[in-house]
C-alpha cells in the first residue's frame, strides 16, 4: 500500500486544515469561472467588484478608502482600477464640497447599465456552480464563512463599517503626486 502524503495525513487528522484547503481550492475554481463571465463583458473581476460596491452605496457613491476596505485591497490597488474605469466611462470621481479631501466614486449611466446587465448572469452562474449542493449545505457554508468573515474582517453590512473623516486613498494619491 502506498505511503500517505503529509497533506493526506493532515486532511484526515486536521479538520480546520481540511476545511481551509477545500475552501481555497473551490474558491479558486469558482473565481476563475466568474472572472471568465465578467471578462466576456469587457471588464475584470476587480472592476465588477467596484461596480457592485458603488451600486450598493447608492447615489452618494463611495469614498475610495471605503471601496478599498469593502474589497479588502489597498488604496493603491483601488486607485488604478478606478482610474481605468473612469477612463472607460463607467464611473466618475467627485470631490465632496464641504471637505475637498474626500473623493467619492459614483457610477455613470454606462456603469450602472453594465452592472445591471452582468448582475443577473453573475448570480445565475453562482447558483449553477452550487447546484450540486442542497439548500442546507449552501446555508451551512454561508453561515460558516460569514462567521469567519465577521471574526477576521468584520460585519459585511456597509452601514456598520467605520467612516473615516477624510478619504485616505485620495490623500495617498495626493501624497504620491507631491
Amino acid at each position: 500500500m502506498p505511503r500517505m502524503t503529509e497533506t493526506e495525513q493532515l486532511l484526515l487528522e486536521n479538520p480546520p486544515f481540511r476545511a481551509w484547503l477545500y475552501l481555497a481550492r473551490v474558491y479558486n475554481v469558482l473565481a476563475a469561472k466568474l472572472t471568465d463571465l465578467v471578462e466576456s463583458h469587457g471588464i475584470t473581476g476587480a472592476q465588477y467588484g467596484v461596480l457592485r460596491c458603488i451600486s450598493d452605496a447608492g447615489p452618494e457613491g463611495l469614498m475610495l478608502s471605503d471601496l478599498s476596505k469593502r474589497l479588502l485591497v489597498t488604496c493603491g490597488n483601488i486607485t488604478g482600477v478606478v482610474d481605468r474605469m473612469e477612463q472607460a466611462g463607467y464611473l466618475r470621481r467627485e470631490r465632496q464640497s464641504d471637505d475637498r479631501r474626500v473623493v467619492r466614486a459614483l457610477l455613470t449611466n454606462e456603469g450602472e447599465t453594465l452592472f445591471r446587465k452582468i448582475r443577473p448572469e453573475y448570480q445565475g452562474l453562482v447558483r449553477d456552480l452550487m447546484a450540486d449542493l442542497s439548500p442546507a449545505e449552501i446555508e451551512g457554508i454561508a453561515v460558516g464563512c460569514e462567521r469567519l468573515h465577521e471574526r477576521w474582517v468584520g460585519p459585511l453590512a456597509p452601514k456598520m463599517w467605520p467612516q473615516p473623516a477624510a478619504d485616505e486613498c485620495a490623500q495617498e494619491k495626493k501624497g504620491d503626486q507631491e
